[in-house]
């Protein structure tokens, strides 16, 4: 898995009342840092809003929301996702 963008792990960060300062993981798993049920609709319309693309039903699931990579990897894979710069 290729590394997690500065600017996702900002845009993360602010719903993990858990995380401290250092990079996240991808292995890092989002419950253990706090992100609950409200904060996954929270996150999703962050997310939705700042790349300006709108995630399928298919993606809202327990697995996608796991982990910091999962989340990357679910999103990286959207056709309408911007390119990483």
């Amino acid at each position: 898995m290729s590394e997690i963008p500065s600017q996702f792990q900002s845009l993360l960060r602010a719903h993990l009342p858990y995380a401290d300062s250092a990079e996240l993981s991808a292995r890092d798993e989002l419950a253990g840092l706090g992100l609950d049920s409200m904060g996954v609709v929270r996150l999703l319309v962050d997310i939705e809003n700042g790349y300006a693309v709108e995630l399928p039903d298919d993606l809202l699931d327990e697995s996608t929301f796991a982990t910091v990579g999962s989340l990357w990897q679910a999103l990286t894979t959207l056709p309408a996702f911007p390119p990483v710069r």
